[in-house]
């Protein structure tokens, strides 16, 4: 209405209200795992993704999956065919360290037959001792009397495990004493 009580009604606008895209995260393995391991996270269906770990974007994690190796808070920003956004819920990961993996000799391990010398394991909460490819113990030490060389696996409370360096038990034959 006008000053002179004139009236115009205005063509129609159409307004669109587009959907936002949904944004989730899923995995098909564990999301805690071994240093080394990884997980991959997947995003739900979008046309284009941002993937953060905290605050910070990830440099180039742009696709609908990412492989993650560190431990963080992940989300994934979605931007479905509308330029519509959405963010997913946190999804934790979880990086567990490895063991220390090493084995201490309680003297030389040059022996002469007949003797040994104890081997023992860095601290874990479990032990797989082989000579060679044979498994031979599950104890902390172990006595060795057989050449060979010599490896402990050490496993830590987070199931996590690690293989030492050989150690390689030399058992050299009893000299026979002559007396002239």
């Amino acid at each position: 209405t006008n000053a002179s009580n004139c009236k115009a009604t205005s063509t129609a606008t159409t307004v669109t209200v587009n959907a936002l895209p949904t944004a989730t995260i899923t995995t098909t393995t564990p999301t805690t795992f071994c240093a080394g391991g990884n997980v991959v996270l997947t995003a739900s269906s979008g046309s284009s993704y941002k993937w953060m770990n905290g605050a910070a974007a990830i440099t180039g994690a742009t696709a609908q999956t990412y492989t993650a190796t560190t431990a963080g808070t992940y989300t994934v920003e979605v931007t479905n065919a509308s330029n519509c956004k959405a963010t997913s819920t946190a999804t934790t990961v979880t990086v567990n360290e490895l063991p220390t993996a090493a084995i201490t000799a309680s003297g030389s391990t040059t022996i002469v037959s007949g003797r040994n010398v104890v081997l023992t394991a860095s601290t874990g909460s479990s032990y797989i001792w082989k000579r060679g490819t044979t498994p031979i113990g599950t104890a902390q030490s172990y006595t060795a009397a057989i050449a060979g060389i010599y490896t402990v696996e050490v496993t830590n409370a987070n199931n996590c495990s690690a293989t030492s360096t050989a150690t390689n038990v030399i058992v050299n034959a009893n000299q026979a004493s002559v007396i002239t």
